[in-house]
């Protein structure tokens, strides 16, 4: 068992906290994410993580300082919080349900698709992409892409509720160069770079997170 807390040196949010290719099967797919694996550790290893933490400190676009962090924990909990001076924003999802704090500090459960996503992150980053039958996970290849003017191969990924989200692996390290999904209501994108081993494990010491607008 193998409990990972891990402290980003960069994180970059695009953040105001007031609300907000050549198509082929999927046996190629299969394939873009053993390589993942393999680059990111090994399954043996990425197996073994039970809790990961990801910590770090962010500016919002508005100049704004603040603190983020990110527990996933096995088998289905996640935890994201954004704290800006007194503003926090947190969504989570128990094992057993979504719920989320407003930067007004209004707290809420998250039912129909707004749960639904956040179930998924959680099923999502807690998979580390392995055992994907299991996990009733399924795959896509959409196609080729560019990330930050690096080609990258982009993947539909699917979760157990249905909910979609696209995951982009560098063509040249195969780890994780960004993914885009609506979470809780919003659409997001992250970008992570910087990759660092950490216990064995390719971990990311900077991620960019910009969300969108919220879904409709």
């Amino acid at each position: 068992m193998i409990l990972m807390r891990v402290r980003l040196f960069t994180i970059l949010i695009a953040l105001t906290l007031t609300g907000g290719a050549y198509p082929v099967g999927a046996q190629e797919a299969g394939k873009i994410v053993d390589q993942y694996i393999k680059a990111a550790g090994g399954g043996r290893t990425l197996a073994r993580i039970q809790t990961l933490t990801l910590e770090g400190t962010f500016t919002t676009d508005d100049g704004k300082s603040g603190t983020y962090t990110l527990d996933t924990k096995l088998p289905n909990r996640y935890y994201s919080e954004l704290l800006v001076g007194e503003k926090n924003l947190i969504e989570a999802y128990n094992g057993k349900s979504a719920w989320h704090q407003s930067a007004a500090g209004e707290l809420g459960t998250l039912v129909g698709p707004e749960g639904m996503q956040l179930e998924a992150a959680a099923q999502y980053y807690n998979s580390r992409l392995l055992n994907l039958k299991k996990n009733k996970i399924t795959l896509a290849l959409v196609g080729h892409a560019q990330v930050r003017g690096k080609d990258a191969l982009q993947l539909e990924v699917t979760t157990a509720t249905g909910v979609k989200r696209q995951v982009f692996f560098d063509a040249q390290t195969h780890l994780i160069a960004k993914e885009a999904a609506t979470i809780g209501g919003v659409e997001e994108e992250i970008l992570y770079d910087d990759y660092r081993t950490v216990d064995g494990v390719k971990l990311p010491h900077k991620i960019e997170l910009h969300p969108r607008s919220r879904a409709r």
